[in-house]
């Protein structure tokens, strides 16, 4: 019960900003989630492909977030309550209503096979000259056996990821905020008065190890209240870090698509 419990918040709050996928959660919707019978059986979705084959010539408007449709990511998660998971993330990209909109879709399992974890998450962004906006997301989650899906509607111009010349200046913040709704089998749906506001603060650039090796990148504060992760961004390659200070962490362990900055 104890990695039930602890990782419905841990999970929630970690995954924001890659694919990002993790909200705060309201008291409500935790104890919702913790207290369906988890008799749901677990479905361990195909393995995520992208729709289209990444173009070399490509450029994305960020190298920070660099949105490459047929780019793929994987990341190994180490929770703080011991348990480890495999993430993947896919980019494509259409127009839609004239505008070119790009879609991240991401997939995190635990290694026991789903009996903890299984989550996937749908995220849609913009670019608005070299910064990215993110318009939308979904996810849909099983947690030791409790389903939810959550929807996330941000404000207009919600921005995600600055421009270079902002990321180059330390101390150089900004926000953005979002509406929640949740829902779970046999419970009410749940959506919080007020709006998460999500705070971010430039630091210092750092060289990062990885499995997949070292990369000098920009460290990348990210605060929901009292919740703060730290989160490196490599450009032309993106996230290749992430440390919760509760404990969770990430490491990139694999990329293709990608290529990073000289």
């Amino acid at each position: 019960m104890r990695i039930r419990f602890g990782i419905v918040l841990i999970f929630v709050i970690s995954v924001y900003g890659c694919n990002s996928g993790g909200k705060e959660v309201s008291n409500n919707q935790t104890n919702a989630n913790a207290n369906t019978s988890p008799t749901a059986r677990v479905t361990i979705p195909p393995p995520l492909v992208p729709e289209t084959r990444a173009d070399a010539s490509f450029e994305p408007c960020n190298p920070y977030l660099p949105l490459v449709p047929g780019s793929v990511m994987k990341y190994v998660i180490h929770y703080s309550s011991g348990l480890i998971a495999d993430m993947t993330v896919v980019v494509d990209a259409a127009d839609e209503g004239g505008r070119k909109v790009f879609t991240q879709r991401s997939q995190i399992v635990d290694r026991s096979g789903g009996m903890e974890i299984v989550q996937s998450t749908t995220s849609k962004f913009a670019c608005d000259g070299e910064r990215v906006l993110i318009l939308s997301e979904t996810n849909e989650s099983n947690i030791a056996g409790n389903q939810s899906t959550s929807e996330f509607q941000f404000r207009e111009n919600s921005l995600r990821m600055a421009d270079p010349q902002t990321l180059a200046r330390k101390g150089s913040t900004w926000t953005h905020a979002f509406r929640s709704t949740f829902r779970s089998p046999q419970q009410p749906e749940a959506k919080p008065d007020e709006p998460t506001i999500v705070e971010f603060q430039v630091g210092d650039s750092e060289q990062v190890s990885t499995p997949v090796g070292t990369f000098k990148a920009r460290i990348i504060t990210r605060k929901i209240k009292e919740n703060v992760t730290y989160d490196y961004y490599a450009p032309g390659v993106g996230l290749v870090k992430r440390q919760a200070k509760e404990g969770t962490y990430w490491e990139l362990r694999e990329f293709s698509g990608l290529k990073a900055a000289e």
